[in-house]
């Protein structure tokens, strides 16, 4: 039943999952509440629908859709390296998505990729100084430890959203999970460098949280001790 519903191109209503897995509407209404409760489906009233009991239109959720894409990308890699997968489909990404202005500056080449990033549902926030982009509420979260190839696939379209842009700006490294739930592309821009770097010495070590040791008290000054004396020889 819930195979039927992912694979619609489309809402479906519950006499055509009824036909599809063979059962009576009512006893599929039971299956449908359950899997609405799990959060497997989501449901909407149909607007066309005549007065009376409202008729419902069920989809899958977008966790179902993500599983299919996790089953299409082990079909892929099957078929193909995991670098090659991450290129084709980043392109295909790139193709499909937002449009990407090519832009007059290496500033507004980063808020370009930032808003784009946006746009593939993710929570994305350059820094100030613009060699950073923080990425969070990624979609694909729960599969990137099992799909690692998904980590691959963002890299890669964040380095083709950048190259539209016509600017001398790349991705340098893409830092998965620092902290959970959150990662860090790192951009290489020829513009952003610091007038000067101060580095602490190696010798700096941090205070120990220990308490201080006083001075040793000066020591008393010890009367002279007398030499000894030799008995006389008699």
């Amino acid at each position: 039943m819930l195979a039927f519903i992912e694979e619609s191109d489309d809402v479906v209503r519950v006499e055509q999952v009824a036909e599809a897995v063979g059962l009576h509407p009512n006893t599929v209404r039971g299956h449908l509440d359950a899997l609405l409760a799990a959060g497997q489906i989501v449901r909407s009233a149909d607007q066309r629908a005549t007065r009376g009991r409202p008729h419902w239109l069920y989809s899958a959720t977008a966790t179902a859709s993500i599983r299919e894409l996790a089953r299409a990308l082990d079909a892929e890699l099957e078929r193909a390296s995991a670098p090659d997968v991450a290129r084709a489909a980043a392109a295909i990404w790139a193709q499909v998505g937002p449009e990407m202005p090519i832009t007059d500056s290496v500033e507004a080449a980063v808020d370009v990729a930032t808003e784009t990033m946006n746009a593939f549902g993710f929570e994305a926030a350059r820094n100030p100084v613009g060699d950073e982009i923080t990425l969070k509420m990624c979609p694909y979260a729960a599969l990137v430890h099992e799909h690692p190839v998904i980590c691959e696939i963002h890299a890669e379209l964040l380095g083709e959203v950048l190259a539209r842009t016509g600017q001398p700006v790349t991705l340098s490294r893409l830092d998965v999970f620092p902290r959970p739930g959150l990662c860090v592309a790192h951009l290489d821009r020829p513009d952003v460098s610091p007038e000067w770097s101060v580095e602490l010495a190696s010798t700096h070590r941090p205070r120990s949280s220990t308490a201080p040791v006083p001075p040793a008290s000066p020591a008393r000054p010890t009367s002279p001790v007398p030499p000894t004396l030799s008995p006389r020889k008699k």
